[in-house]
């Protein structure tokens, strides 16, 4: 994912004292991208690329598409592309993406398909 200032693969800043959480409600679907200073939770479905800082997808949520943050932890399904600087992958998560990180923790019964790919 492209970045503003034109980098493709920097990670966002972790997240600021006083930012504000985004909540992709259960019944919404957004198709499209979604960038954030603050932290996001997927609650939803998205179908497009998000970038924050931090980003949750819920046990209900669903992301097909890009995902870009520096702390990502995934409880319900991603596909596409990751790209975290530290990812978590819950019992629950379904993962079939390119995960490209630089500390990932996999719990037993987390799915994974793809490569993953280290980035110091």
């Amino acid at each position: 994912m492209k970045t503003p200032n034109g980098d493709l693969d920097r990670w966002p800043d972790p997240v600021g004292a006083n930012a504000r959480r985004s909540v992709f409600a259960q019944d919404l679907v957004v198709e499209g991208d979604a960038t954030s200073s603050g932290p996001i939770e997927v609650q939803g479905n998205v179908v497009g690329s998000l970038r924050a800082p931090e980003i949750t997808v819920a046990g209900s949520g669903r992301v097909e598409g890009s995902v870009l943050a520096h702390d990502l932890v995934v409880l319900g399904s991603v596909s596409g592309t990751v790209s975290a600087r530290n990812v978590q992958l819950a019992p629950s998560a379904v993962v079939q993406a390119d995960v490209t990180h630089e500390r990932i923790a996999i719990e037993a019964g987390a799915e994974l398909e793809g490569t993953l790919q280290r980035k110091a």
